[in-house]
C-alpha cells in the first residue's frame, strides 16, 4: 500500500491526534493534552505546544474539522474527518519502524564505574520514580474499556515491575558490596 501526499505529511503526533480523536471522541487541544498525559505519555512523550498546534494542522490537511463556541473562552474541538480516518487506518497498516529505547537512568548507570558511589543513589531516585509509576498504572479503572487501551496499560504495568526488579537488583547489588 503506497502512503498518500498526506501520509508522508503525518508525524508520529499526528497519530497520536487522529487516534485520540477516533478512539474518545471529538476534543479540545486543552481535552487532547490531558489524555495524553494519562495514557501515550508513558511510552511516546509528546510537547504540549505538539498537542496545540498539530489539530490546527490536520484541520488544514483535511484529516480534522473544527468547531469553535461562538461565546466564551471560544474553544475549538475538533473531529476526525473521513479522510483522517482513513490516514489512521492507513498508518495502522503499515509495518512499524524499529523500537529506540532512551533511558537516561541507564545511560547514567552504564557509566557509574567512573563514579561508582553515584550509582547507589541512582537506583534509590529510580525505584522511587518507578514505584510512583506503578501506583499509577495500578488505579482501578485505569485504562477504560477500550481492549487496545486496557492491552497497552498491561504492557506498561509489565515493563515498570521489570524495571523496578531490575533497579531493586541494582540496589541489592551494591548494599551487598558495602
Amino acid at each position: 500500500m503506497q502512503p498518500s501526499e498526506s501520509d508522508r505529511l503525518l508525524r508520529p503526533v499526528s497519530f497520536i491526534v487522529l487516534g485520540l480523536l477516533a478512539t474518545a471522541g471529538p476534543q479540545t487541544s486543552y481535552e487532547l493534552a490531558r489524555n495524553v498525559d494519562v495514557s501515550v505519555s508513558f511510552f511516546w512523550p509528546v510537547p504540549r505546544s505538539q498537542l496545540y498546534a498539530e489539530p490546527k494542522r490536520l484541520a488544514g490537511l483535511g484529516l480534522v474539522s473544527a468547531s469553535q463556541e461562538t461565546s466564551g473562552r471560544r474553544r475549538r474541538t475538533f473531529t476526525i474527518t473521513e479522510s483522517g480516518q482513513d490516514a489512521l487506518v492507513s498508518w495502522l497498516g503499515t509495518p512499524p519502524e524499529p523500537s529506540q529505547y532512551h533511558d537516561p537512568a541507564m545511560l547514567r548507570l552504564f557509566f557509574t564505574d567512573a563514579a561508582p558511589e553515584r550509582a547507589l543513589t541512582l537506583a534509590k531516585q529510580r525505584i522511587g520514580e518507578l514505584t510512583g509509576m506503578l501506583q499509577f498504572l495500578e488505579q482501578p479503572g485505569l485504562g477504560g474499556t477500550q481492549p487496545a487501551h486496557r492491552r497497552v496499560l498491561s504492557w506498561g504495568r509489565m515493563t515498570v515491575r521489570a524495571d523496578l526488579a531490575f533497579w531493586q537488583s541494582i540496589l541489592d547489588d551494591i548494599e551487598g558490596q558495602l
